[in-house]
C-alpha cells in the first residue's frame, strides 16, 4: 500500500516536471480540458441536430417495413408451432 502511494507521488512529480517543460500550469491545463470538453459537447449537439432530421425522415419509411416484416415472421412462427402440436 505504501509502495503504491510512493509510485503515485513519483509519477505525479515526473508528469509535473514534463508539463512545466511545456510551460503549462494546473489552471491552464484545467481550462484546456474544460474548453475541449465543451467543444466535444457542442460538436455532438451539432451532429445530433444534423443527423436527427435524416433519422426521423428515414424512420418514417423503415419502421413500418420492419413492423410488417416482424408481424409476418411472428405469424409464420406461430402457424408452424401450432402445426407441430
Amino acid at each position: 500500500m505504501v509502495g503504491r502511494v510512493i509510485q503515485i507521488v513519483l509519477l505525479c512529480f515526473v508528469v509535473g516536471v514534463i508539463l512545466a517543460a511545456f510551460n503549462t500550469d494546473a489552471l491552464g491545463l484545467m481550462n484546456w480540458v474544460v474548453e475541449n470538453f465543451q467543444k466535444v459537447i457542442d460538436s455532438t449537439r451539432e451532429f445530433i441536430d444534423w443527423g436527427g432530421r435524416y433519422i426521423l425522415l428515414g424512420a418514417g419509411l423503415v419502421l413500418p417495413i420492419v413492423a410488417i416484416n416482424f408481424l409476418i415472421s411472428f405469424i409464420k412462427k406461430r402457424r408452424s408451432s401450432q402445426g407441430n402440436e
